[in-house]
């Protein structure tokens, strides 16, 4: 290379300066968002609560599931 054409290196380490910066923006932006949303009690107490739902809307189609194969069972039995 010679030295007439070190102008050509500006925009290639531009361009590689800007990637690097992106990249560790992005992995501060998700550090500063984990960390806020862990130390959340409001957080905490609405996934709890809504775990226990799930929890609670399972043992009901379990229940649901159970008597519809009752009847299944009885209309296969009168046919």
């Amino acid at each position: 290379m010679d030295s007439s054409a070190w102008y050509v290196l500006i925009p290639v380490v531009a361009i590689g300066g800007g990637i690097v910066a992106a990249i560790f923006y992005q992995y501060f932006a998700t550090k500063r968002k984990i960390a806020e949303t862990e130390g959340s009690p409001e957080l905490r107490e609405a996934l709890r609560v809504s775990n226990e739902t799930n929890a609670e809307l399972v043992a009901r189609l379990g229940a649901i599931d159970a008597r519809l194969g009752t009847i299944e069972k009885t209309l296969n039995d009168v046919a």
